[in-house]
């Protein structure tokens, strides 16, 4: 049997460390909770399904402290799971938007084209871009100049090596810099 007591309560230091991972939880969502919803609009939700990602996020991440585990890096461990839950919803609007678009034998949009933004601001015009490049280039791009974070937490959060993080920010600076005409985009 672990612990002691009746069933249902918890011993007093597990109640303690509950304390403890609910400040760490409300510590994450206060520092990240608003770059990981960018993070998630960025990767393509709506932003119902941005919410609801980082709420989901939080849930896990308590529960993965809740069972024990050492979490390392929070920040990047959240920017993963994120990720990963975008993925998924991703996968499985294709999956709708495919038998959908079966039965009504014609196209299904999923979401709207983040270029037909009319905000014409220089930084809007390059978050547009960075909207339409590659999955993994986006996502590295937005870890590393809107959640600023290293290229070992980049590559923590999208499961690859710092190395892979810092080629795909590179190799998608290069393509900015082509699409924008800007040679000193940085």
């Amino acid at each position: 049997m672990i612990g002691s007591g009746s069933p249902g309560t918890a011993p007093a230091a597990v109640a303690g460390d509950d304390a403890e991972m609910e400040r760490r939880v409300r510590s994450l969502h206060t520092r990240r909770g608003d770059d990981l919803y960018g993070f998630a609009l960025r990767m393509g939700l709506s932003d119902d399904d941005a919410a609801d990602a980082v709420q989901d996020v939080m849930l896990r991440v308590w529960r993965e402290l809740i069972s024990g585990k050492e979490l390392m890096d929070l920040d990047a461990w959240a920017f993963r799971v994120t990720y990963r839950l975008a993925m998924d919803r991703h996968r499985l609007h294709t999956r709708i938007a495919g038998s959908l678009g079966r039965l009504l034998s014609g196209t299904v949009q999923i979401a709207p084209d983040p270029a037909d933004s009319t905000d014409s601001t220089e930084a809007d015009a390059v978050w547009r871009a960075v909207d339409r490049l590659p999955e993994r280039q986006r996502a590295a791009v937005y870890l590393r100049y809107q959640a600023d974070m290293a290229f070992e937490q980049i590559g923590m959060a999208m499961g690859i090596t710092p190395v892979a993080a810092r080629s795909h920010v590179s190799t998608a600076l290069a393509k900015l810099r082509r699409q924008l005409g800007q040679e000193e985009f940085r």
